[in-house]
């Protein structure tokens, strides 16, 4: 457990100036490999989301030499209309993983890479008779998958879980609602902790959306790929379900009245209580109990709910005497990721992990 409250800005933009080449599965590097994950939380979802999911893991150099040594692992989340293609072909993260490993800048670990998307761009890592129990999936059907099948050092204080965006929001909402699986925590950019600026309801995505009363309209809107109406399709029917209200299957806390979005002050309320800032005081032991709970956000996000929620989340976090490190830089959603991982993240996360048997 962490023993003081502190809040740490870093305002430095660290840029790096190359790469080194993807890892080869040398001796000198780690390898990764593709599974497949049974996902029995999936079961009875009504996106159509199949109940197998791909998972990538990546096993350091060290575990095909020393046989008998169990490694600590971190769980890494994607975004929105991501998957773990991303964190492996764009953000470059087995050669991260390589170089931080050979400098002795973090310990020797596995990292885990899940799928957890679905036709809506992801079930932001929360349970739904909707969309599927995702936070089930990865808490359970992975990390029971990833340990039955690799010599992990499986307890919470070897685990830890870090996300990007939606990954973000993931990894926050795991910690607060599914104590005991991780102690280190760290969120990327993580979006949808207040349905504030552009994820509020004056977002005209909004009203495209709840004008949605058929499947024929619903098809229209997907085939048209408008980002804001489809992420509020998954923030709908992960956040405010509803069975029985096809074609969406989600309940909206407004009515349209001439044009205008009307809210239902009660339903209102009850739809921002699913959100993490309105969540943190009933949370805070489980939150306490972290070894080490971080966030950084850029800035310049275009996505403007992001550093006003975060902000606005550690505001919460500090009411509550929460320990935590919050960084603040210059950049947008997806710009220094690689860079934050390396220089900051995963050595931050690794130095907080217990690595021994």
């Amino acid at each position: 457990m962490l023993k003081s409250f502190c809040i740490v800005m870093i305002s430095t933009v660290i840029v790096l100036s190359g790469s080194l080449p993807a890892q080869s599965g040398t001796q000198d590097t780690g390898r990764v490999v593709e599974i497949d994950v049974p996902a029995s939380a999936l079961d009875g979802n009504l996106l159509g989301t199949p109940t197998t999911q791909g998972a990538a893991v990546y096993l350091p150099r060290s575990y095909d030499r020393q046989p008998d040594r169990r490694f600590p692992v971190v769980y890494l989340l994607h975004g929105i209309f991501d998957d773990y293609g991303t964190w492996i072909g764009h953000f470059k993260v087995p050669a991260i993983l390589d170089r931080l490993i050979a400098d002795a800048n973090m310990p020797e670990l596995i990292v885990v890479m899940p799928n957890a998307g679905n036709r809506y761009g992801g079930g932001f890592y929360r349970n739904s008779p909707v969309s599927g129990n995702w936070a089930d999936y990865i808490t359970k059907d992975l990390v029971d998958t990833v340990d039955g099948r690799f010599r992990t050092l499986a307890n919470a204080a070897n685990r830890a879980v870090v996300g990007h965006s939606m990954g973000g929001y993931g990894a926050l909402h795991l910690a607060m609602e599914h104590p005991g699986v991780f102690s280190v925590v760290w969120a990327m950019s993580p979006c949808c902790l207040a349905p504030d600026e552009d994820l509020g309801f004056g977002n005209e995505a909004w009203r495209r959306v709840a004008a949605i009363t058929g499947p024929d309209a619903l098809q229209d809107l997907l085939a048209y790929r408008d980002f804001y109406a489809l992420a509020i399709l998954g923030i709908v029917t992960a956040f405010s379900p509803d069975p029985d209200a096809a074609p969406i299957y989600g309940d909206f806390p407004f009515d349209i009245v001439r044009g205008e979005v009307v809210l239902d002050d009660d339903a209102f309320d009850r739809y921002r209580d699913a959100f993490p800032v309105r969540q943190v005081r009933d949370a805070r032991e489980n939150l306490r109990n972290l070894r080490g709970l971080g966030m950084g956000v850029g800035l310049g996000d275009q996505f403007l709910h992001i550093p006003a929620g975060t902000l606005a989340f550690s505001q919460r976090l500090g009411t509550e005497r929460i320990p935590h490190r919050l960084d603040l830089y210059a950049g947008d959603h997806r710009q220094q990721i690689g860079e934050r991982l390396e220089n900051i993240v995963f050595p931050w996360v690794g130095e907080r992990l217990i690595v021994a048997e």
